[in-house]
């Protein structure tokens, strides 16, 4: 779903609660948190249009509880739009939805009018039609400090300290004390003089609810910072430290702001800034973030692999996605990429992952233009080892390019159907380049059938007529092929084979024996 309807089904709850249930506070503070929280995805604007509640242009179901309240308090209002900042805070937020869900008097501004929330202005109905009844209408500012005790209580009065009570910063320090830091990182974004170093070794150490939600947030905005500051192994490191420490987390609000603190660093950019770590000195940290963000970290690292040039760098970007098992669908929908080493990418991972729902689309691929693809998908399939595989790769024993020949029939092997052998002997018999009835003999010797080490020996024997000369290199192959199938009968033929009147062919058998008897594969 995208973030606007988010915000809005967030905002018409909210605005519901206070109507209805003033008194359900908990309620109304987890919603005010999920706003806020939503609302830095990117700018919001709610609007009416046919008597629906839109959310950046898209309508909302009028099915969902209090949209058509909300429709209607807009109108009573004659508010036509609120549009919300990615940088609004909570109580830019609380004091529009308090507005809205108030008398017809409490939000004045004239028809057609916008109410906009800006972190840097007050809260105001604005209208290029009438600046000075907005300026009048425009609410007081406020220390969100002062919402702590009570997040949902009225705009208190302001006056001027007295020595005989706390200031207003006074009040709103207690006041976190007090609640918990429900609210903190919320607030604005604050930063400490101490060092990135220092920050991190407290957040290592530190046991209070309060302070760890509050470090969070500055090590956040500290990331965020360094990002813009083209510091990405610093804020790689800060992403990273915040995912150790998670697993720590036991207190209900420290779990849910770190659950917040990961959402607002998974972001493209410094998504990126990780994978890009990978091939240099942050790898396992990297790792760690990338299988944190699921999907979303495993799509940042498929992008990266099908722009990258360098061999090195895309092997590790693929042993990553191996790694991290993710981002199948992703890489399905990659199999239809017009560029063929995307394809190629993509189908050579499915396959090392072992990704059994790629099965019919890997299986589409032995058709492609391109041999590269059409090999990355044979040898997926071969990993895939699933019923539709087995025709599929029979099909490629005929494939117009040699390798893919040979491809296939390492991958029958693999296979433990009682049909297999009979198959490559059926290919070998049709097979007219040497190279790959040698590679068919391998596979024979390696599936060490009755059937398969009897078309072995045929063939590593010598020529019984004047002229009929056997290739010597297909002979060569059928005894190494025959050490392969450690059978009786192919153990007497390698035996024999040691006087062979061909110095290869004998040379090859007394290595077969020699490594047999030593133990070796």
């Amino acid at each position: 779903m995208d973030y606007s309807a988010t915000f809005a089904r967030h905002f018409v709850r909210l605005v519901w609660l206070l109507s209805n249930e003033p008194a359900n506070v908990d309620e109304q503070k987890a919603a005010l948190r999920a706003l806020v929280t939503v609302a830095r995805e990117g700018f919001v604007s709610l609007g009416e249009r046919g008597g629906q509640l839109t959310a950046n242009g898209t309508a909302l179901p009028t099915a969902f509880p209090g949209v058509a309240d909300v429709v209607a308090r807009m109108a009573v209002h004659r508010v036509k739009t609120i549009e919300v900042d990615r940088s609004a805070s909570a109580a830019d937020v609380l004091r529009i939805a308090r507005q809205l869900a108030g008398a017809a008097g409490d939000l004045p501004s004239p028809p057609g009018s916008t109410a906009r929330l800006n972190v840097d202005t007050p809260t105001t109905a604005t209208s290029a039609a009438a600046p000075e009844a907005s300026r009048a209408s425009a609410l007081p500012s406020m220390d969100f400090g002062e919402m702590l005790d009570d997040p949902l209580a009225a705009t208190p009065e302001r006056r001027p300290p007295s020595r005989a009570e706390p200031s207003v910063a006074d009040q709103s320090s207690r006041a976190r004390r007090d609640t918990g830091g429900m609210f903190d990182h919320f607030a604005a974004a604050r930063t400490s003089s101490a060092t990135p170093k220092e920050v991190l070794a407290r957040l290592d150490s530190e046991s209070s609810p309060t302070a760890l939600i509050a470090l969070l947030d500055e090590l956040v905005t500290r990331a965020e910072q360094a990002m813009g500051a083209d510091q990405p192994a610093l804020a790689t490191e800060i992403f990273h430290r915040i995912v150790r420490r998670e697993r720590d987390a036991h207190d209900f609000e420290v779990k849910r702001a770190f659950v917040l603190s990961v959402k607002r660093l998974t972001k493209p950019a410094l998504l990126k800034a990780v994978v890009l770590e990978l091939a240099r000195e942050r790898r396992e940290e990297s790792l760690v973030i990338l299988a944190r963000t699921g999907e979303d970290g495993a799509d940042a690292l498929i992008e990266q692999l099908a722009e990258e040039e360098v061999r090195r760098v895309r092997l590790s970007y693929f042993d990553a996605l191996v790694h991290l098992q993710a981002g199948v669908p992703t890489l399905i929908h990659m199999l239809g990429d017009a560029r063929w080493y995307v394809a190629r990418n993509a189908a050579a991972l499915l396959g090392e992952m072992q990704a059994r729902d790629a099965e019919k689309p890997l299986a589409a691929l032995l058709h492609h233009d391109d041999e590269r693809v059409r090999h990355a998908a044979t040898v997926s399939l071969m990993w895939l080892d699933t019923p539709r595989a087995l025709p599929t790769i029979q099909d490629t024993l005929k494939d117009v390019a040699p390798q893919m020949r040979m491809q296939a029939a390492a991958a029958l092997v693999k296979r433990k159907e009682n049909n297999v052998a009979d198959t490559l002997l059926r290919a070998l018999d049709e097979e007219r380049d040497d190279e790959v009835s040698a590679a068919f003999l391998i596979a024979l010797g390696r599936l060490g059938t009755p059937s398969a080490v009897a078309r072995l020996i045929a063939t590593a024997e010598p020529d019984k007529g004047m002229f009929r000369k056997k290739p010597v290199a297909l002979r060569v192959a059928a005894v190494q092929a025959l050490s392969e199938a450690r059978t009786d009968d192919a153990l007497a033929a390698l035996t024999m084979l040691q006087g062979d009147k061909d110095e290869d062919v004998r040379a090859t058998a007394v290595y077969a024996l020699g490594r047999r008897a030593r133990g070796g594969k």
